[in-house]
């Protein structure tokens, strides 16, 4: 909608263990990546998780806290700069 991006969805962590500031494999693609240079948080809610995410402009994803192999969901919003990816 626009410049807004909105991020949702169920996920199953499949490892538990503590996360730094631990980047992440995935990545935020080109189009849908957060306009501001600092962190867009992430949450990551229900199971037994203490966990979030951060979005970089970059496109990196920043882990912190620990996943405990959990299901759980996870939501976020954030506006982007990015033109409109290619359909």
């Amino acid at each position: 909608m626009g410049d807004i991006c909105f991020a949702g969805g169920n996920v199953k962590f499949n490892q538990s263990g503590e996360n730094n500031y631990t980047q992440a494999r995935e990545t935020i693609p080109v189009g849908y990546r957060p306009a501001e240079t600092s962190n867009v948080p992430i949450a990551v809610f229900g199971g037994n998780t203490t966990f979030i995410l951060y979005g970089e402009h970059t496109g990196r994803v920043i882990m912190l806290g620990n996943p405990n192999n959990a299901y759980a969901g996870c939501t976020g919003v954030w506006r982007t700069a990015d033109p409109m990816p290619a359909a």
